[in-house]
Protein backbone atom coordinates (compact mmCIF):
# COMPACT_ATOMS: atom_id res chain seq x y z
CA UNK A 1 0.00 0.00 0.00
CA UNK A 2 1.64 3.61 -0.67
CA UNK A 3 1.40 6.79 1.68
CA UNK A 4 -0.63 8.20 -0.88
CA UNK A 5 -3.60 5.33 -0.69
CA UNK A 6 -3.26 5.46 2.78
CA UNK A 7 -3.81 8.72 3.35
CA UNK A 8 -6.56 9.13 0.87
CA UNK A 9 -8.51 6.26 2.39
CA UNK A 10 -8.13 7.98 6.04
CA UNK A 11 -9.32 11.27 4.35
CA UNK A 12 -12.86 10.15 3.00
CA UNK A 13 -13.51 8.60 6.37
CA UNK A 14 -12.60 12.11 7.99
CA UNK A 15 -14.95 13.26 5.24
CA UNK A 16 -17.89 10.83 6.04
CA UNK A 17 -17.38 11.53 9.98
CA UNK A 18 -17.89 15.06 9.35
CA UNK A 19 -21.49 14.56 7.31
CA UNK A 20 -22.92 13.02 9.94
CA UNK A 21 -22.17 15.32 12.84
CA UNK A 22 -24.03 18.40 13.39
CA UNK A 23 -22.44 21.76 11.97
CA UNK A 24 -24.37 24.42 14.52
CA UNK A 25 -23.46 23.95 18.56
CA UNK A 26 -26.14 22.70 21.09
CA UNK A 27 -28.75 25.05 22.25
CA UNK A 28 -27.22 27.98 24.37
CA UNK A 29 -23.28 27.29 23.41
CA UNK A 30 -21.69 29.98 21.25
CA UNK A 31 -20.73 28.96 17.73
CA UNK A 32 -16.65 29.43 18.72
CA UNK A 33 -15.04 27.69 21.49
CA UNK A 34 -11.94 29.63 22.68
CA UNK A 35 -8.68 28.47 23.95
CA UNK A 36 -7.92 27.04 27.46
CA UNK A 37 -7.28 28.92 30.78
CA UNK A 38 -4.41 26.32 31.80
CA UNK A 39 -4.06 26.79 35.97
CA UNK A 40 -1.16 25.58 37.99
CA UNK A 41 -2.60 22.13 40.26
CA UNK A 42 -4.90 21.13 37.24
CA UNK A 43 -5.15 17.40 36.90
CA UNK A 44 -6.69 14.41 34.81
CA UNK A 45 -6.93 10.96 34.82
CA UNK A 46 -7.80 9.15 31.83
CA UNK A 47 -8.54 5.56 31.33
CA UNK A 48 -6.85 3.65 28.46
CA UNK A 49 -8.04 1.07 26.52
CA UNK A 50 -7.05 -1.26 23.49
CA UNK A 51 -9.21 0.18 20.38
CA UNK A 52 -9.29 -3.18 18.88
CA UNK A 53 -10.03 -5.59 21.72
CA UNK A 54 -11.97 -3.02 24.75
CA UNK A 55 -8.98 -4.54 27.29
CA UNK A 56 -8.01 -1.91 29.79
CA UNK A 57 -4.38 -0.70 29.62
CA UNK A 58 -4.16 1.26 32.77
CA UNK A 59 -4.52 4.77 33.27
CA UNK A 60 -2.67 8.02 32.83
CA UNK A 61 -2.36 11.22 35.03
CA UNK A 62 -1.12 14.62 34.17
CA UNK A 63 -1.08 17.50 36.11
CA UNK A 64 -0.05 21.03 35.51
CA UNK A 65 3.17 21.98 36.76
CA UNK A 66 3.60 25.90 36.12
CA UNK A 67 3.15 28.29 33.20
CA UNK A 68 5.62 30.49 32.30
CA UNK A 69 4.82 32.77 29.53
CA UNK A 70 3.23 30.67 26.60
CA UNK A 71 5.33 27.53 27.84
CA UNK A 72 2.71 25.16 30.23
CA UNK A 73 5.06 22.27 31.86
CA UNK A 74 2.62 19.09 32.23
CA UNK A 75 3.78 16.05 34.92
CA UNK A 76 3.29 12.51 33.51
CA UNK A 77 2.66 9.40 35.60
CA UNK A 78 2.08 5.91 33.58
CA UNK A 79 2.55 2.27 34.34
CA UNK A 80 4.72 3.58 37.05
CA UNK A 81 7.04 5.90 35.01
CA UNK A 82 7.22 9.64 35.32
CA UNK A 83 7.73 11.93 32.59
CA UNK A 84 7.31 16.26 31.59
CA UNK A 85 5.75 16.99 28.90
CA UNK A 86 5.53 20.89 27.41
CA UNK A 87 2.66 22.51 25.60
CA UNK A 88 1.89 26.08 24.82
CA UNK A 89 -1.13 28.02 25.87
CA UNK A 90 -3.40 26.60 22.86
CA UNK A 91 -2.71 23.02 23.85
CA UNK A 92 -0.01 22.49 21.14
CA UNK A 93 2.61 20.50 22.09
CA UNK A 94 6.50 21.80 22.77
CA UNK A 95 7.30 18.40 23.53
CA UNK A 96 5.46 14.88 23.86
CA UNK A 97 5.93 11.32 22.55
CA UNK A 98 4.11 11.43 19.08
CA UNK A 99 1.34 8.75 18.76
CA UNK A 100 3.01 4.88 19.21
CA UNK A 101 6.57 6.49 19.32
CA UNK A 102 8.98 8.01 21.19
CA UNK A 103 9.14 11.59 22.82
CA UNK A 104 9.87 14.76 20.31
CA UNK A 105 10.59 18.46 20.97
CA UNK A 106 8.62 20.47 17.91
CA UNK A 107 9.31 23.27 16.34
CA UNK A 108 7.12 25.25 15.51
CA UNK A 109 4.73 23.99 17.85
CA UNK A 110 2.35 20.61 16.40
CA UNK A 111 -0.78 22.32 15.94
CA UNK A 112 -2.91 20.14 17.73
CA UNK A 113 -5.56 22.86 18.27
CA UNK A 114 -6.19 25.93 16.44
CA UNK A 115 -8.36 28.08 18.60
CA UNK A 116 -10.56 29.18 18.06
CA UNK A 117 -12.25 25.83 17.31
CA UNK A 118 -15.76 26.22 15.17
CA UNK A 119 -17.52 23.26 13.52
CA UNK A 120 -16.05 22.51 9.80
CA UNK A 121 -12.65 24.84 10.17
CA UNK A 122 -10.02 23.03 9.07
CA UNK A 123 -6.11 23.58 9.29
CA UNK A 124 -2.56 22.60 8.03
CA UNK A 125 0.82 23.09 10.20
CA UNK A 126 4.39 22.04 9.43
CA UNK A 127 6.64 21.01 12.08
CA UNK A 128 10.60 19.51 12.27
CA UNK A 129 9.90 16.65 15.03
CA UNK A 130 13.22 16.14 17.32
CA UNK A 131 14.33 12.78 19.03
CA UNK A 132 16.14 14.38 22.06
CA UNK A 133 17.92 11.07 22.37
CA UNK A 134 20.08 11.45 19.46
CA UNK A 135 19.60 14.84 18.24
CA UNK A 136 18.27 13.86 14.64
CA UNK A 137 15.43 15.59 13.30
CA UNK A 138 12.31 14.67 10.57
CA UNK A 139 9.71 16.82 8.87
CA UNK A 140 6.26 16.41 10.34
CA UNK A 141 2.78 17.20 8.27
CA UNK A 142 -0.38 17.76 10.08
CA UNK A 143 -3.95 18.10 8.78
CA UNK A 144 -6.61 19.24 11.12
CA UNK A 145 -10.71 19.92 10.90
CA UNK A 146 -13.09 20.20 13.60
CA UNK A 147 -15.60 17.55 12.37
CA UNK A 148 -18.41 18.95 13.94
CA UNK A 149 -20.91 18.50 17.67
CA UNK A 150 -21.00 15.58 19.37
CA UNK A 151 -22.45 14.96 23.28
CA UNK A 152 -20.43 11.76 24.34
CA UNK A 153 -20.14 9.82 27.78
CA UNK A 154 -16.88 9.30 29.31
CA UNK A 155 -16.65 8.01 32.89
CA UNK A 156 -15.88 11.71 34.70
CA UNK A 157 -19.92 12.45 32.90
CA UNK A 158 -21.33 13.60 29.78
CA UNK A 159 -19.97 16.37 27.21
CA UNK A 160 -21.40 18.63 25.17
CA UNK A 161 -18.10 17.93 22.41
CA UNK A 162 -15.98 19.55 19.59
CA UNK A 163 -14.98 16.75 17.71
CA UNK A 164 -11.29 17.43 15.96
CA UNK A 165 -9.86 14.92 13.80
CA UNK A 166 -5.94 15.35 12.79
CA UNK A 167 -4.25 13.57 10.23
CA UNK A 168 0.21 13.51 10.51
CA UNK A 169 2.63 12.17 8.34
CA UNK A 170 6.02 12.28 10.10
CA UNK A 171 8.78 11.06 8.04
CA UNK A 172 10.42 9.54 10.83
CA UNK A 173 13.51 7.13 9.52
CA UNK A 174 15.29 4.37 11.10
CA UNK A 175 18.00 2.77 8.88
CA UNK A 176 17.08 -0.96 7.98
CA UNK A 177 13.40 -0.80 9.96
CA UNK A 178 10.88 1.79 9.38
CA UNK A 179 10.24 4.64 7.55
CA UNK A 180 7.20 7.08 7.37
CA UNK A 181 4.60 7.24 10.22
CA UNK A 182 1.34 7.94 9.17
CA UNK A 183 -1.10 9.07 11.99
CA UNK A 184 -4.74 9.36 13.16
CA UNK A 185 -5.89 11.34 16.60
CA UNK A 186 -9.20 12.33 17.21
CA UNK A 187 -9.88 14.27 19.95
CA UNK A 188 -13.27 15.10 22.13
CA UNK A 189 -12.69 18.73 23.38
CA UNK A 190 -15.55 19.88 26.01
CA UNK A 191 -15.97 23.60 26.57
CA UNK A 192 -17.26 23.15 29.92
CA UNK A 193 -13.61 21.87 31.03
CA UNK A 194 -11.83 23.40 29.05
CA UNK A 195 -9.74 20.03 27.76
CA UNK A 196 -9.95 16.64 25.46
CA UNK A 197 -12.55 14.61 27.71
CA UNK A 198 -11.70 11.64 25.64
CA UNK A 199 -9.12 10.57 22.98
CA UNK A 200 -8.80 7.77 20.24
CA UNK A 201 -5.07 7.61 18.49
CA UNK A 202 -3.52 4.98 15.88
CA UNK A 203 -1.27 4.64 13.20
CA UNK A 204 0.58 2.84 10.23
CA UNK A 205 4.23 3.11 9.54
CA UNK A 206 6.29 1.47 6.71
CA UNK A 207 8.19 -1.51 7.62
CA UNK A 208 11.66 -1.52 5.75
CA UNK A 209 13.60 -4.36 6.45
CA UNK A 210 13.06 -7.84 4.90
CA UNK A 211 12.33 -11.06 6.70
CA UNK A 212 14.20 -13.82 5.73
CA UNK A 213 12.22 -17.67 6.12
CA UNK A 214 14.60 -20.50 5.26
CA UNK A 215 11.53 -22.55 4.33
CA UNK A 216 7.94 -21.72 2.57
CA UNK A 217 4.81 -21.91 4.91
CA UNK A 218 2.19 -23.91 3.08
CA UNK A 219 -1.67 -24.46 4.09
CA UNK A 220 -3.99 -27.56 3.98
CA UNK A 221 -4.92 -26.12 0.62
CA UNK A 222 -0.96 -26.13 -0.90
CA UNK A 223 -1.48 -22.06 -1.16
CA UNK A 224 2.47 -20.54 -0.67
CA UNK A 225 1.99 -18.03 1.95
CA UNK A 226 5.30 -16.87 1.92
CA UNK A 227 4.47 -13.34 0.50
CA UNK A 228 3.30 -12.22 3.31
CA UNK A 229 6.42 -11.25 4.69
CA UNK A 230 7.64 -9.23 1.30
CA UNK A 231 8.82 -5.75 2.55
CA UNK A 232 8.38 -2.75 2.48
CA UNK A 233 4.90 -2.30 3.81
CA UNK A 234 2.88 0.05 5.95
CA UNK A 235 1.90 -1.47 10.01
CA UNK A 236 -0.59 -1.01 11.84
CA UNK A 237 0.42 0.06 15.06
CA UNK A 238 -1.62 0.41 18.05
CA UNK A 239 -4.96 2.25 18.33
CA UNK A 240 -5.38 3.31 22.00
CA UNK A 241 -8.18 4.75 23.39
CA UNK A 242 -8.08 7.29 26.11
CA UNK A 243 -11.89 8.39 28.47
CA UNK A 244 -11.32 10.81 30.98
CA UNK A 245 -12.03 9.50 34.56
CA UNK A 246 -11.42 12.66 36.88
CA UNK A 247 -10.37 15.89 37.06
CA UNK A 248 -8.88 18.20 39.56
CA UNK A 249 -7.62 21.71 41.23
CA UNK A 250 -7.95 25.12 39.66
Amino acid sequence: MTCSRLAAGSLLLLAACAANLPQTPPPGRAAQVAAPDWRAGSTWRYAISDGFTKIARGTVDYRVRGVAGDVVTVDVQSGGQESVDLYTREGNWLRRPATNMQTFTYRPAYRAFDFPLFAGKSWTARSTATDPADGRSFPLRLQGRVLGWERIKVPAGEFDTLKVQRMVYLDFFRLGDRGQSVIQETDWYAPDLQHVVRRETTSQYLKLARIERPFFVKTRGGDDHSRDDILPRYEQDDWLVYELVARGGN
